[in-house]
Parts: structure tokens; C-alpha cells; sequence
């Protein structure tokens, strides 16, 4: 990689971090892209030749989380033997990373403002539902799932389901309960999707 090139990738990684921080302590809305250049320490014209606005800076962070969930299923998948148990983990795990990570917390944020939900929310969605359905095919595979569950039914509902949790959380508690209405929403619905026998090996936690 040429020097001007890896000054530009730095440059660019710098103003997502900065855009992330202003937007995560100022909401999209009342953020600026003056603030997100002062807290990059780079100028204006340094920004423009990266994001020509910040609804584009907004999307370019929505976009660097766009392969999360596969990440979370491939790092769940290696550490347990029921496909199953991978996927409750792996949403315990994006409910710890929206508490840890800055860049995980404030994409989600994003999407829930309309000019993003309009052009982002579709591909993103098409996306955990795509992961969701992965696991619970090799779950069906592995003998988990019952019978009379349609894969993908199901995971249409469980991702709608986990992020319905995930906006009533923030309205009631600021998003401080999630976890607790995640392992009660696991706990009353897994039985309507894996055999007794294999709920009984679950962690709902």
C-alpha cells in the first residue's frame, strides 16, 4: 500500500470513530460534521474527499457492521456443539456489544432514524434474517427443531422479535433491561421451536 493511500484509509477510519463519538454523545440529529472534523482533527475538504455529507458518514458506519452478525455466528458456531445454543448466544453477544462497542451501539441507533431506515434498514435486515436461518437450518439438521417449524417463518420472526426487544427496552429502561427481556423472550418461545429434549441442554443466558 502506497503512503497516500494509507494515509487516506487512516484518515477515513479516523472520521468514522469521530463521526460515531459525536453522533453516540450528540444524536445524528444534532450533531454536526464541524464537530465530527474538530474531534478527527482533520479540515472540511479532508472529510469531502471521503463523505460528500453526514447522512453518508451515517451510512458508512451502518455499513461497517454489516457483517457483524456473520462474525458473532461464526464465533458461536466454534464454540458450541448445538446450532441452536449458538444462535441465543450470539444474540446475548450483540446485546453485550451494543453496551461495549461504540460502533455496534450507534449503527443501531442509526437505523432508526428514518433517512437511514429508508435506504439501510432492507439490506440489513435481509442480512440477520439470512443468519438466522442459517443456524436454525443446521439446527433442524442436528435434530433440534421441531417438526412443524418453517425455518424460514422463524427466523423472520425471531429477528423481528429481537429488535421489537430492543426498542422497547430503550423506551422503558434507556436499554439498562434488554438482557433480562432477551433470556425471558428465549425462555417462553425456544418451546415452540426445538424438541423438549433439546431445550432441556439450552443456557438462557
Amino acid at each position: 500500500m502506497s503512503v497516500k493511500r494509507e494515509r487516506s484509509t487512516r484518515t477515513r477510519a479516523k472520521l468514522l470513530r469521530a463521526a460515531a463519538e459525536v453522533f453516540d454523545r450528540e444524536g445524528f440529529t444534532g450533531s454536526s460534521l464541524t464537530a465530527v472534523c474538530a474531534r478527527a482533527d482533520v479540515s472540511k475538504g479532508a472529510l469531502y474527499c471521503h463523505f460528500r455529507s453526514k447522512e453518508a458518514l451515517g451510512v458508512a458506519i451502518i455499513e461497517e457492521q454489516s457483517l457483524l452478525w456473520h462474525r458473532l455466528r461464526d464465533e458461536q458456531l466454534a464454540k458450541e456443539e448445538s446450532p441452536m445454543q449458538a444462535l441465543i448466544s450470539m444474540s446475548f453477544e450483540f446485546v453485550r456489544r451494543l453496551d461495549t462497542d461504540l460502533t455496534v451501539r450507534v449503527s443501531s441507533k442509526l437505523l432508526r432514524e428514518a433517512v437511514f431506515f429508508d435506504v439501510a434498514a432492507a439490506a440489513q435486515v435481509v442480512g440477520w434474517i439470512a443468519v438466522v436461518r442459517d443456524l436454525l437450518s443446521q439446527a433442524r439438521d442436528n435434530g433440534e427443531l421441531r417438526a412443524e417449524v418453517n425455518v424460514r417463518h422463524a427466523a423472520e420472526q425471531i429477528v423481528a422479535e429481537l429488535l421489537g426487544l430492543q426498542l422497547v427496552a430503550q423506551a422503558l429502561s434507556g436499554g439498562t433491561d434488554l438482557r433480562a427481556r432477551l433470556a425471558r423472550w428465549w425462555r417462553s418461545s425456544s418451546g415452540c421451536l426445538v424438541t423438549a429434549s433439546a431445550r432441556e441442554t439450552l443456557r438462557f443466558e
